[in-house]
């Protein structure tokens, strides 16, 4: 029935062929086009998955603006700077978790320490309200560079226009903010005039040496595993609620496995028995005839054993291994007082019974 029912179905699809990205190493690291270009040149090539400090070796670094985020790791870089080296902050679109092929780009934050230290470098960098600038030419060290730029965060030079681009010396080295980071990543860095624009900003310092990509963000740690493992994290915790359910104990505390129930115990039910009996005529009914067996059994003996004008009682008490005072109470004591001796009284009885065969 299954089959005929898709036999006389229509069939009809739509074949739609979507984009996703690139695969292997270009996927995780959105610079590997730009740090392969870069690498024809002398110095080589560093690739930070984190942060790190610069080196004195380092002359270029290319960094996210997400990055700096705290007052040592910009103290860390103007000190760098000061020294001769050439930073290129890349404010939007620059992070490495970035989806280039989804339009849902993430609102850098402006940390007020990396605020600070554009400013300390002549560097005003701002953030424009419900708008966003598009740029289709960059000039740098006296070239035009043909982009295709845009963001919604602003550049600008003390006393100049804001815009995408703004690059100003700091002591002996330079630092530079480009707001639109996709123009050197995978998907663009061959477009227009991206690549040149990469060269000019490498060889703009006058210093030789390494030439540095960090791809590290500005995201937690709780913010990736959010992001990426919820489904991991929900199954475990699930099977931890399954483990917690299966472990505890649910209707109240578990009973060891072998414990006997004291429903079903003998000495309870002895107990209970003896209370009736006290409680319906103070066990005379279960008293006497242990008594009189005892007495007739007792007397056998104490012919046999040659020993009648010993005392009785104590000749029992000997033999059962008990107090004579117990004996005695067991065969004279009128009533018990209360179920417990009754159950005392009971038991020394059925001893002297044993000892008696």
């Amino acid at each position: 029935m299954l089959v005929m029912a898709f036999a006389l179905a229509a069939c009809d699809y739509t074949e739609e062929k979507r984009e996703i990205g690139y695969k292997g190493k270009a996927r995780i690291n959105p610079w590997l086009a730009a740090e392969r270009f870069a690498a024809q040149y002398d110095g080589g090539v560093r690739s930070l998955a984190a942060w790190a400090a610069p080196e004195v070796e380092d002359a270029v670094w290319f960094v996210p603006a997400s990055v700096l985020s705290n007052a040592s790791f910009t103290r860390q870089i103007e000190d760098w700077v000061e020294d001769g080296g050439h930073l290129v902050l890349l404010v939007e679109h620059a992070d490495a978790e970035t989806n280039d092929w989804l339009d849902d780009p993430v609102e850098p934050q402006l940390e007020p320490a990396l605020v600070g230290m554009l400013a300390r470098a002549g560097i005003e960098l701002s953030e424009r309200k419900n708008s966003k600038e598009s740029v289709t030419e960059i000039k740098f060290d006296d070239e035009s560079f043909e982009v295709a730029a845009s963001s919604k965060t602003a550049v600008a030079l003390d006393g100049e226009e804001p815009g995408v681009f703004a690059s100003a010396p700091s002591g002996d080295g330079r630092m530079t903010v480009l707001t639109d980071g996709r123009l050197f990543r995978n998907r663009w860095i061959g477009d227009k005039d991206h690549a040149a624009l990469l060269e000019a900003l490498v060889f703009a310092t006058e210093y030789e040496g390494t030439i540095g990509f960090v791809r590290g963000s500005g995201l937690s740690l709780w913010a990736l595993l959010g992001k990426h493992l919820w489904p991991v994290l929900i199954g475990l915790g699930v099977l931890t609620l399954l483990w917690l359910w299966k472990n505890f104990s649910r209707f109240g505390p578990l009973e060891a496995a072998d414990c006997v129930s004291t429903l079903r115990g003998y000495d309870h039910h002895l107990e209970a028995l003896g209370d009736f009996q006290w409680r319906l005529d103070r066990a005379a009914a279960l008293l006497v005839p242990l008594r009189a067996q005892v007495v007739e059994r007792g007397q056998r003996l104490v012919v046999r054993s040659g020993r009648r004008d010993d005392d009785f009682f104590q000749f029992l008490a000997d033999r059962a291994g008990l107090p004579r005072e117990r004996v005695f109470r067991a065969l004279a004591e009128a009533a018990p007082p209360d179920s417990g001796v009754l159950t005392r009284t009971a038991a020394d009885l059925q001893r002297l019974l044993n000892i008696l065969h």
